[in-house]
């Protein structure tokens, strides 16, 4: 196992730097003058461009920027904003905000995926059935900009006026983890459409199997044949998708970030290419990659637990 997560760590650094060139390099070729974006509509001294081109490595070539952005990486050193803040402390604090939605949202998604599908996989052909197929149909037909809204207006406004109890925060993280509710189930809404849908069919084809049928035959109590046997043997694929899941959640939350006010790594990823901050859109990516790096890593270290006939060697 430890030679397993060796390897794939070594095979992880290829990833990172493939992926952080790959957006080193499309920043690069962004239109607009950092520096003058600095300025607004006022003229730029000449000596003043002068001095900052040199000293944030502007006047160098693309790969030698790049080169100086990867000895920092692994220094611990995400760069520095043309305002001469550290990117690390721009998106620290914001970067739990969003993490906190995406956690939030993988755990509804779960919750309810799963759920959804578990029933209408048992349900199959049945008026359940039709009716999950149907809600997950228009769960991935609405858009986030429209569920959000009708999701403040009915769960968020109306509901507080009629029962005078403010149970989903429309805006702000002022009440804690009940701010994220409300957002979190925005955000999650199309992931749960997908995920029953691919609950429903790994569990029908596990449901199909000749090991089920055997020990349905020999008499083994159903809830037990369901649980310690179908349903575990699908979560493999389940798992997968959840963890891939979490890095789409993080990166896609910009919408529902600016419908709830959220300050996040999300708006702020918006404003930073609004306003030429090359380094911290390369460095929210680039903290993204890692988390997507360590959550496929922690899914296939799950695939031991769930099936005991994988083995790493």
């Amino acid at each position: 196992m430890g030679r397993y997560v060796v390897r794939r760590l070594l095979q992880a650094i290829p990833v990172l730097l493939g992926t952080t060139f790959l957006i080193f390099t499309l920043v690069y070729w962004l239109p607009g003058d950092p520096i003058q974006a600095l300025a607004g509509d006022r003229a730029v001294d000449p000596v003043f461009r002068a001095t900052m081109r040199e000293m944030f490595h502007l006047d160098e070539p693309l790969i030698v920027q790049y080169g100086y952005y990867v000895q920092g990486i692994f220094s611990g050193d995400f760069g520095t904003t043309f305002r001469g803040l550290p990117v690390s402390t721009i998106f620290e604090g914001k970067f739990q905000i969003t993490l906190n939605l995406a956690m939030t949202a993988l755990v509804i998604e779960a919750i309810v995926g799963i759920g959804l599908g578990l029933i209408a996989a048992l349900r199959r052909g049945k008026a359940a059935d039709t009716a999950i197929l149907a809600f997950t149909l228009l769960l991935v037909s609405i858009p986030t900009l429209v569920s959000g809204f009708v999701l403040q207006l009915v769960l968020g406004l109306q509901l507080k006026t009629s029962t005078g109890i403010d149970f989903f925060p429309v805006a702000g993280t002022s009440e804690g983890w009940r701010s994220y509710l409300l957002p979190g189930i925005v955000l999650a809404g199309t992931s749960i459409a997908y995920l029953t849908r691919l609950t429903r069919t790994s569990l029908m084809e596990t449901l199909r199997a000749d090991y089920v049928r055997t020990a349905v035959a020999k008499g083994m109590p159903r809830r037990r044949v369901l649980g310690r046997h179908a349903l575990r043997n699908s979560l493999i694929p389940l798992v997968t998708y959840l963890g891939a899941d979490l890095g789409t959640l993080m990166s896609g939350a910009v919408i529902t970030e600016t419908i709830f006010n959220l300050n996040g790594i999300g708006r702020q990823l918006v404003d930073s290419v609004y306003l030429s901050e090359n380094s911290v859109v390369v460095g929210i990516v680039t903290v993204l990659v890692l988390i997507f790096i360590a959550a496929n890593l922690i899914v296939d270290l799950l695939y031991a637990v769930l099936d005991p006939r994988i083995r790493y060697e």
